[in-house]
């Protein structure tokens, strides 16, 4: 009989002693029993090193590596550089698994794919599920091709998902220490490497809202959202850049992550913040040399320099865009200019400025 592949479990720790046990007895609950489980103690102040050391003596599977606290992506980087499996995941660890996850989404993991994806349940600390999230939501499930446009319908979380360990190590991909968003990185890096993927129709995974935690920050608005994303899109033109994949088809996926990450913060911002959020976009855009690459990146980025003089100077016009396109309306001089003809370009100019924004995502 074939044995089952090795499948390695990263969990960072970071002072997250009271919700560490429940994380780890699931994880060693699970009915796939072929795991390796690496915990990599960030530099915890808290009792977690006790409780790793606890479980790690009762399992022979949980290797446990301590380091100084350096964040989120070092420590998983911390697993990657330990695991020896064919294919690897993650679980935070104030979060927790259903028991069946990994013998489900394990019988999906077939040659010529890369990637599965699975179900995630956001929770109360409490372990009550909370209202629905659509960002979690999934296709129908089956076997697909990586392409941008299917990249862009999926969450980007490392811990949703099996990843083939070939890929990362053949791509020497891992997750840029002192970003925030390394999830978002990561897989837009991986994405263009990536040949098929699979949905699994199964709900696996408890993702707890806790307050303190990483992402969890009621306070944080589109403006502060936006300004933790710049590095991020940043880090990834870098890398493609670096890796001459910005004249390759792969640059799909840069555009896609742009877009996505751009308008996402556009249209969840408040009305009051667009501009700014936009802005922001704007100056990132036109530093990584993205204005051109797709139409509705233009669109973030007003007219500019000499074009902008000529039209509000001389021809006394507003200038917006209209499908990437500058557009002038809002006439301010009367003379020679019927009234009806003055009111359609005030209502253009409306439509352009509620309506041909950013697209949501």
């Amino acid at each position: 009989m074939m044995s089952k592949p090795l499948l390695s479990v990263i969990v960072p720790v970071y002072n997250t002693a009271p919700w560490l046990r429940r994380c780890l007895d699931s994880i060693c609950a699970q009915t796939y029993k072929n795991l390796e489980i690496l915990c990599v103690n960030d530099g915890s102040t808290d009792d977690s090193a006790e409780i790793l050391a606890e479980y790690a003596a009762r399992d022979s599977r949980i290797r446990v590596y301590t380091q100084a606290n350096a964040g989120l992506s070092a420590a998983r980087n911390t697993g990657l550089e330990n695991a020896t499996g064919e294919w690897v995941t993650g679980v935070d660890s104030d979060d927790w698994l259903y028991p069946e996850v990994y013998a489900q989404t394990m019988t999906c993991c077939k040659p010529g794919v890369d990637m599965v994806f699975f179900g995630v349940r956001e929770v109360d600390e409490a372990g009550d599920a909370l209202p629905h999230n659509t960002y979690f939501d999934l296709p129908e499930a089956g076997e697909y091709p990586m392409r941008p446009e299917v990249a862009s319908r999926l969450n980007v979380c490392f811990v949703s998902k099996l990843w083939r360990r070939s890929l990362l190590e053949e791509n020497n991909l891992r997750f840029p220490v002192g970003l925030v968003h390394e999830d978002e990185a990561m897989y837009y890096l991986a994405a263009p490497w990536v040949s098929n993927i699979v949905i699994c129709p199964v709900v696996g995974y408890a993702y707890m809202q806790r307050e303190g935690s990483i992402m969890k920050d009621a306070g944080l608005d589109a403006v502060k959202k936006v300004k933790r994303y710049v590095p991020v899109l940043e880090y990834v033109y870098a890398e493609y850049e670096h890796r001459n994949m910005l004249r390759t088809p792969a640059k799909h996926y840069l555009v896609e992550m742009f877009i996505r990450l751009c308008a996402g913060k556009y249209w969840q911002g408040m009305p009051e913040d667009r501009e700014i959020v936009r802005r922001l976009c704007a100056e990132v855009i036109q530093k990584c040399g993205m204005i051109d690459a797709d139409y509705r990146l233009g669109r973030f980025v007003p007219v500019l320099g000499w074009k902008r003089l000529f039209l509000t100077r001389h021809a006394q016009a507003k200038v917006y865009r209209f499908l990437g396109l500058p557009i002038w309306v809002s006439w301010y001089t009367k003379r020679g200019i019927p009234l009806s003809f003055r009111r359609a370009c005030e209502c253009i100019a409306e439509y352009s400025r509620r309506l041909i924004g950013p697209l949501k995502r």
